[in-house]
């Protein structure tokens, strides 16, 4: 009987050593998005004790790449064959045991042979490979002891024994992320780290950065380049999304209402999608904030801030934000520890903070006497504040504008350049950087970067679009002329040259000039007079 012959292995215990040959193991994998399906694989392992676990264990499996064929992205099947630690892959949920291999020279020939279907086909996965390979190897002889002949037993006596854990609560969550963050010994994905789990000894904080962390250190490391260069990407523009947020905060016009607590806004992103936080905060100050509603009636003053604070605000984003994102960049453990720099990456998570206290520092060590020669001494306190906001909008516009170009040069060189960098042509082209998966596709993918760097697309594409929106309306209630095809126009030009929340920070630019501008204009009668 089957059920005598199955011995069902826990991946976390390890037995009693009965057998010198190779066994044979049915894994099943947590998905990112699909908590109650299962990515299978098999796992050919010497027995314990034999040597260390990342070389005695084989893991074959078909899985999805993403490649681009003549401009078109697509997610075909392919087979795989790699040294894993079992004991070191959070993503494992269990591991069973199927038997001995008694033929392991023939184990590789046989794996390869099975067929690979392609992405596109519905009637083709992980768990039909997995079906396919163990007929033949049941075919060739080559298990020694198991029976492996029946796969509907196989399959479902291993599901049974997953639901037997779960309802034991030895399964728990099921969610990649936290599968990381809960394991024991904790384990970054992709590597031998280990997991920091404290951070400030406040558990309710260590808990949210416990599973922050496992997300965003896959985009410093370097292991997927299509992800980390996106990072980058990101990065530009969350410094225009960041700056604008701050610029709106120091506003007259919005010195009494939710808009006038920038640092807060900025802070929610570490604990809800940057993606959610902007809309809300454009819809705000919109319908709430009194330069909102104004719409045509804002004036100069309104708009103005204090000129020493807004100057001083290029400074506090390289201090608060641009430097520590290169610092999270380095290295480890060539040059730092693993643990050290999740702890400078969990730092990173406050730039909004960091920002805020350099603002704070930089005000009192600053005199006024330097920002009065900045700005210009004897100018009116409205003017001074016109060439403070000129002058930090240049400032982050030219560094978004710089990752912007830098990232489309870098990914068009892989894509077109073919002896730029053959070896990464497929991997670097543009689609698969800037083109997320759409979030009704039904692909359900292994590999957990592809899954990171989609969330971040569609976070960047969501804030940089409400943003760019709320920037036009506010530009065309001070410019009631412009056309609704210009404001297009004007939108798509600006996101080619700086991205979309570029472009939102360039238009926001241009509207106070021209408030500015009309101000000035309307002056001029009355000192006639």
């Amino acid at each position: 009987m089957f059920m005598k012959n199955l011995r069902r292995k826990w991946s976390s215990k390890t037995t009693a050593l009965i057998t010198v040959t190779p066994q044979l193991y049915l894994a099943f994998y947590a998905r990112l998005k699909y908590p109650d399906a299962y990515h299978y694989a098999l796992h050919i392992s010497s027995p314990d004790g034999t040597s260390s676990p990342a070389i005695r264990t084989m893991k074959h499996h078909c899985k999805n790449i993403i490649t681009v064929t003549e401009g078109t992205v697509s997610i075909p099947w392919v087979y795989e064959a790699v040294n894993i630690d079992p004991d070191s892959d959070p993503r494992i949920v269990v591991r069973i045991l199927l038997g001995d291999v008694g033929r392991i020279d023939l184990v590789d020939s046989l794996l390869e042979a099975v067929p690979v279907g392609q992405g596109s086909k519905e009637d083709f996965n992980c768990v039909y490979w997995v079906k396919d390979a163990l007929f033949r190897l049941d075919q060739a002889g080559v298990i020694s002891w198991g029976d492996i002949s029946d796969w509907e037993s196989v399959e479902r006596t291993a599901l049974d024994y997953v639901n037997e854990k779960k309802q034991q609560g030895r399964v728990g969550t099921f969610d990649l992320i936290e599968s990381i963050s809960q394991k024991a010994p904790h384990l970054l994905l992709g590597g031998p780290a280990v997991l920091r789990t404290v951070y400030s000894h406040f558990e309710p904080l260590d808990a949210q950065l416990t599973t922050l962390i496992p997300f965003f250190w896959p985009l410093v490391t370097g292991a997927m380049p299509e992800l980390s260069l996106f990072g980058v990407y990101m990065g530009g523009q969350l410094l225009s999304c960041l700056a604008l947020i701050v610029i709106e905060g120091e506003r007259k016009g919005n010195a009494r209402g939710p808009i006038g607590l920038p640092t807060i806004w900025a802070t929610s992103w570490v604990f809800i999608p940057f993606g959610f936080v902007q809309p809300i905060h454009n819809l705000v100050h919109v319908f709430f904030s009194r330069l909102g509603r104004a719409g045509r009636q804002v004036d100069s003053n309104a708009i103005s801030g204090n000129a020493k604070r807004i100057v001083l605000l290029p400074v506090s984003l390289t201090l608060g934000y641009i430097i520590p994102s290169f610092v999270i960049c380095i290295p480890s453990p060539e040059v730092v520890s693993h643990h050290s720099r999740q702890g400078v990456l969990a730092a990173w998570q406050f730039f909004a903070i960091w920002t805020a206290l350099w603002q704070f520092i930089l005000t009192r060590l600053v005199s006024d006497n330097k920002i009065d020669r900045l700005l210009g001494t004897g100018e009116s306190p409205q003017r001074k504040a016109a060439t403070a906001l000129r002058y930090t909008y240049n400032s982050v516009l030219v560094l978004t504008g710089l990752t912007h170009s830098l990232i489309l040069v870098v990914v068009l060189c892989y894509a077109f350049v073919q002896s730029y960098s053959p070896s990464t042509v497929d991997q670097l082209h543009p689609l698969l950087v800037f083109q997320p998966i759409s979030p009704f596709s039904n692909e359900k993918l292994d590999a957990f970067e592809p899954g990171i760097l989609s969330l971040l697309q569609h976070d960047t594409y969501f804030a940089g679009a409400s943003s760019l929106v709320w920037a036009l309306y506010l530009y065309s209630c001070v410019k009631p002329d412009v056309t609704f095809a210009a404001l297009v126009g004007k939108g798509t030009i600006l996101t080619a040259l700086f991205g979309p929340c570029g472009a939102a920070l360039a238009v926001m630019k241009e509207r106070d000039e021209t408030v500015f501008a009309n101000s000035a204009e309307s002056d001029i009668p009355k000192k006639q007079n």
